[in-house]
């Protein structure tokens, strides 16, 4: 696990390999690429929302170009490369009466 500011952050090649971790330990935030290999994200996204871990926040990446799925989707949505509004996103599930983290 890398370590940068007081925060851990731990990686999974694959949906399979991040529910392996999830029954290890319980991260205080997904960030699930819809476009992962083996399952597809969202399918694993929506697997998350089911189960016993779906009150974790998370936060959906993705490169198709498909606004419906942001709909779709019981996550924020950004679209890759840019990115942009993902920290104002994160901090809004963790500090909702904030404009930015403390």
């Amino acid at each position: 696990m890398a370590v940068a500011d007081g925060f851990g952050l731990r990686c999974a090649a694959s949906s399979g390999e991040a529910v392996a971790i999830l029954g290890l330990e319980r991260p205080g935030l997904l960030l699930i690429d819809l476009d992962m290999p083996e399952r597809a994200g969202l399918s694993f996204l929506r697997s998350i929302r089911q189960g016993p871990h779906r009150d974790i926040p998370c936060v959906a990446i993705t490169a198709t170009n498909d606004p419906m799925l942001a709909v779709s989707c019981d996550a924020p949505v950004f679209f890759k490369p840019s990115l942009d509004g993902i920290e104002a996103a994160v901090s809004h599930l963790f500090w909702p009466d904030r404009t930015s983290r403390p």
